[in-house]
């Protein structure tokens, strides 16, 4: 009765993300650094979501996203958690925007270098 790593990897996965965020909002005592690496973490998980949208179920990818967020949102004591989703979301969606509009592009792109 052992773990099933290939069916389970997106419960494991979300629960590391999730003491990962946790972890790091408690670490970050400072608000402003608090803010800036929940804005750096949105920009990530658009950039990921927006890469693996249409190459991999999205479920799990979304299911990690919002582990890392809401294990951040629960150590971050310091600052405010509702400028932290605020920031996390805002950042998240312009990331993926800037990726759709090509603005950010991948690196395998083939527009990467111009």
């Amino acid at each position: 009765m052992g773990i099933k790593w290939a069916e389970e990897w997106a419960e494991a996965g979300t629960l590391a993300f999730m003491v990962l965020g946790f972890v790091l909002s408690i670490l970050l005592k400072v608000p402003l650094l608090s803010y800036l690496s929940v804005i750096i973490a949105g920009f990530l998980a658009g950039r990921v979501y927006f890469i693996k949208r249409y190459t991999e179920p999205i479920f799990p990818i979304v299911l990690i996203i919002c582990g890392f967020l809401l294990g951040y949102l629960l150590g971050g004591i310091w600052a405010s958690r509702l400028w932290i989703l605020i920031l996390f979301l805002a950042s998240w969606w312009a990331s993926y925007y800037l990726h759709l509009k090509k603005i950010l592009v991948i690196f395998k792109s083939q527009n990467f270098l111009k």
